[in-house]
């Protein structure tokens, strides 16, 4: 992070002095009240921590500077900053602090960045099952496409590739993440659209407090690039499995359009071992439909999910106990600062103290029905989500009686024409076990 903050301070004078500039900025505010000490789920959860469970205020302060060298290339330079009380691992952090470079076929990206939102923000996982917005962005250096490159009339190409550390207080230090994508669209006519992805991440090297320093050689990230077995020398499960901690999605979505308007449907099916890669955890993943309509009157979008992360390949110990987002080796398993980056419904326990036989993922075992609406009337816009989980614990540590969650969210957002947007909210969350949970807020943005 030292060197991104660097490259940040020598790039951005540099931009200053330019004589086209592009500046943008917002400031917002946020006071939130609760019933209990933990607000309902869906004020902090999906949030990149701007708000943690037990935050009652919460500032952010953002802003970009672009510098066009040409019609087709350009810098930009771009900090988030938060503020929020409680509780948190510091009360005053980043979440995105990044230069980039964009021209017609390339992204590049160093630093963190918040990834974009897809599905106008009513996804519960951003349809992604590994990667949500549900911890702050990781500091890295990524390079994508800038849009899917066309190798036909039917068919482009996406693709992307990145390394990122995990440089926050984990069982394992200064863990390294290796992520690349790969993805094919066919537009078949103006109507018809099928999208298809695969995402492979893994998390290698670092120092465990066990085993000491793990491998991060070239030869380490190739077998970790190819999800190899590591050599003979490498530590335990890892020669048997691939090199690292293994993490993926096949995604799939088809696209179509009606005079009524547009609907997606979209799967995004995880695997972490060779029996999620064959399938044999289906129904496993994150299943949604969505419609936006041609037309829009009181809504102008609705979506469902059913999410499931049940199956894990079964029980059977030679291919089941997937263990979505734990790994024995690198035991903070698929989170960051304590939250989990990618399915916000697989809980992470952070008052669970961290050796060689312990595990924080009390619950990686889940079944969601999800529904998300949105709508706007003139300067005012709306949002509802409503969701019932069912929380099945472990197949080694099962809860009993499973936990059983409805949590809901409404917001109004109120745009005036030169004075920014000002938004009231609120949550209520019930079940079988715990208190009810109400809550709510106000909040004020004002971008220039």
């Amino acid at each position: 992070m030292k060197h991104v903050l660097l490259v940040f301070l020598i790039a951005f004078p540099t931009l200053v002095s330019a004589q086209t500039l592009n500046f943008e900025g917002s400031v917002e505010a946020s006071a939130i009240f609760s019933s209990e000490e933990e607000l309902p789920f869906w004020l902090y959860t999906n949030t990149s921590t701007s708000v943690y469970p037990t935050t009652n205020f919460s500032g952010i302060a953002a802003f970009t500077v672009d510098y066009n060298f040409s019609e087709t290339a350009s810098l930009e330079v771009g900090s988030t900053l938060l503020v929020r009380d409680n509780e948190v691992v510091e009360a005053f952090q980043r979440r995105d602090l990044y230069v980039g470079f964009n021209n017609r076929w390339l992204k590049a990206t160093l630093g963190s960045r918040k990834q974009k939102e897809v599905g106008k923000g009513l996804s519960a996982s951003n349809r992604n099952f590994i990667w949500s917005h549900n911890a702050r962005p990781l500091p890295g250096i990524l390079l994508e496409a800038n849009e899917p490159i066309r190798i036909s009339n039917t068919f482009s190409v996406d693709w992307g590739i990145g390394h990122y550390r995990l440089n926050d207080d984990r069982y394992v230090d200064d863990v390294r993440v290796h992520y690349k994508r790969l993805g094919l669209t066919a537009v078949f006519d103006e109507n018809h659209k099928l999208t298809g992805r695969l995402q492979h991440f893994a998390q290698w090297a670092g120092t465990s407090p066990t085993f000491g320093d793990l491998p991060d050689d070239f030869s380490a990230f190739v077998d970790v690039f190819f999800a190899r077995s590591g050599a003979e020398s490498t530590i335990g499960g890892e020669v048997i499995n691939a090199l690292g901690n293994h993490l993926g999605t096949y995604y799939i979505e088809y696209e179509f359009k009606t005079e009524a308007g547009i609907f997606q449907t979209y799967h995004d099916h995880p695997f972490e071992d060779g029996s999620g890669t064959r399938l044999a955890n289906f129904p496993d993943g994150i299943w949604g439909l969505q419609f936006e309509p041609a037309n829009p009157k009181w809504f102008t979008a609705i979506l469902y999910e059913y999410i499931d992360s049940s199956d894990q390949s079964g029980s059977a110990s030679k291919s089941g106990f997937d263990g979505y987002f734990g790994n024995n080796l690198y035991r903070s398993g698929w989170s960051y600062e304590g939250n989990v980056i990618g399915l916000p419904f697989i809980v992470f326990d952070r008052s669970v103290v961290l050796n060689d036989k312990t595990s924080p993922y009390s619950s990686n075992r889940a079944r969601v029905h999800h529904l998300g609406v949105q709508g706007a009337i003139k300067q005012f816009k709306w949002t509802i989500r409503s969701t019932y989980a069912s929380y099945l614990g472990t197949y080694r540590r099962p809860f009993i009686p499973q936990v059983n969650r409805w949590s809901n969210y409404g917001s109004l957002a109120y745009t005036f024409s030169k004075a920014g947007t000002l938004q009231v909210f609120g949550g209520a969350d019930t079940g079988n076990i715990g208190n009810t949970i109400i809550g709510g807020g106000l909040s004020y943005r004002y971008s220039f």
